[in-house]
């Protein structure tokens, strides 16, 4: 009985009083559990956009993002080059009309009335750079290549 009486005692007085060497230790180890060294995870912020992207990731291997990607800047390449208007399209075919002309006398071997035809048709599209080129530069070879007259 009297070991019963020890133990309801012990109860009464409420946890054994922690020594002050334990007491240090333990908050010590607190410490290194609310300090832990930056990882990954704690150094860099994670927001949604990232999980998704890591997510998304996971799910689409990569050369299949890859072609999505190409897939994409193609057809925003392909929509680029496609902004002209009706009017500056019509302008284009008027000129191939007549390109066609001055090719046409080209494949007929009258170099010198294909040249004629090709030099007039840079004064009339100097204000597009690109088509008074291509005539300029078609001009130019076929002087280049011959004597200029017929063969």
């Amino acid at each position: 009985m009297a070991g019963k009486k020890k133990r309801k005692k012990e109860d009464k007085a409420g946890p054994k009083p922690i020594e002050a060497p334990e007491f240090f230790k333990e908050i010590e180890d607190r410490e290194k559990l609310l300090n832990v060294p930056k990882t990954l995870l704690k150094k860099e912020e994670w927001g949604l956009l990232t999980i998704l992207n890591l997510l998304l990731a996971g799910i689409f291997p990569a050369y299949f993002v890859n072609i999505l990607l190409v897939s994409f800047f193609t057809e925003v390449g392909h929509l680029w080059t496609t902004h002209l208007t009706e009017k500056e399209r019509k302008r284009l075919t008027e000129f191939e009309k007549e390109f066609r002309v001055g090719y046409e006398m080209e494949q007929a071997g009258n170099r010198r009335g294909a040249v004629k035809v090709y030099e007039s048709l840079i004064p009339k599209y100097a204000d597009n750079p690109k088509i008074s080129k291509i005539a300029r530069e078609r001009a130019d070879s076929l002087k280049g290549s011959g004597s200029g007259g017929k063969k």
